[in-house]
């Protein structure tokens, strides 16, 4: 009897994969899913046979938890990012590793929209002023018309683009940064392409989409962030690590920057000591912004079926690299 195929998924974020499932069972695939405590007793037991790897941003696939996993022949990184996973070291033992850098689209786009609206009209501080009894309009952070502002878009990937459309209704001028984008897509979106100290020396407010590399990571410190106009904002739904955190801290405390969104964060979940959490100025949302019930459907649909592409002995969609 032919052996079974396995497919290990390492998950300590508590997400669902009930659709998932039901793919790998369609194909007749065994899989096994393990959280931080049945790690090491499942890798014994079935992760070291396994013949693909789904894995969590929260699990580090390491240079030396690839050498355990001597049947593993490719990895999917279960959403977006990446970072987690030791690329360099998978390629060296001929092993793919695949991401899913589009199922969540909309979703980013509308909360980046959404932290980017409830900055520029303050409305943290307008609520929680008017529930201490505070009725006045004018006591707050100045507030500008949106086609008086400028957003700077560091990156112009697919969700920085569509956050452009989704802004242009509203009238605001938008600007770029991305040595890597097309010139003309720029064009076809109507965003002016800008260098890194320009972005920062004229943009109200900042919108990060990035990626997470050598290149980006701290990319924006404390004399970076300390180029943008006094007042400004910044909006983070990318990767945590690509700002500075006390940098940032220091430039809030300092009336510099006036206010951030951020929905990703360097630790995740954050210590509670956190000078981020503390401060009013900061909206945190909780690495949200990819999340609504159809994404999640898809999350979980299309990663299987890639992983089905796989053990099936075809190259799968998304390689990061071979």
């Amino acid at each position: 009897m032919q052996k079974k195929a396995k497919v290990w998924i390492i998950d300590d974020a508590g997400l669902t994969h009930d659709k998932e499932f039901e793919v790998y069972e369609r194909h007749g695939i065994e899989y096994k899913l393990s959280t931080a405590s049945t790690f090491e007793k499942d890798k014994a037991e079935f992760g070291i046979y396994a013949d693909a790897l789904v894995a969590q941003v929260a699990f580090q696939v390491t240079d030396e938890l690839l050498r355990e996993l001597e049947n593993c022949k490719a990895i999917f990184t279960f959403g977006m990012g990446f970072n987690h996973v030791d690329v360099q070291a998978a390629a060296k033992r001929g092993i793919t590793v695949s991401n899913l850098p589009d199922y969540c689209v909309e979703e980013v786009c509308d909360h980046t929209l959404a932290l980017c609206l409830t900055l520029l009209r303050r409305l943290p501080a307008y609520n929680k002023k008017a529930k201490q009894g505070k009725w006045d309009p004018t006591d707050t952070a100045p507030i500008h018309r949106l086609s008086s502002t400028v957003i700077g878009l560091l990156g112009f990937g697919k969700i920085a683009r569509e956050v452009a459309k989704r802004l242009k209704p509203f009238g605001v001028k938008i600007i770029a940064h991305d040595r890597y984008a097309d010139e003309a897509a720029f064009e076809a979106y109507g965003v002016t392409p800008v260098e890194l100290d320009e972005l920062l020396t004229q943009s109200h407010l900042v919108s990060l989409h990035v990626p997470l590399t050598e290149e980006t990571k701290n990319m924006l410190n404390y004399e970076k962030m300390k180029l943008l106009p006094k007042g400004a904002l910044i909006v983070n739904t990318c990767r945590g690590g690509v700002i500075v955190e006390e940098d940032l801290v220091r430039l809030i405390k300092e009336k510099h920057i006036s206010g951030a969104g951020l929905d990703v964060l360097l630790e995740e979940p954050p210590n509670l000591n956190n000078e981020l959490l503390k401060l009013e100025e900061v909206i945190i949302t909780p690495h949200a912004a990819y999340l609504s019930e159809e994404a999640e459907e898809e999350l979980q649909v299309r990663t299987a079926e890639n992983v089905v592409r796989s053990i099936e002995g075809k190259e799968p969609h998304y390689i990061i690299t071979h």
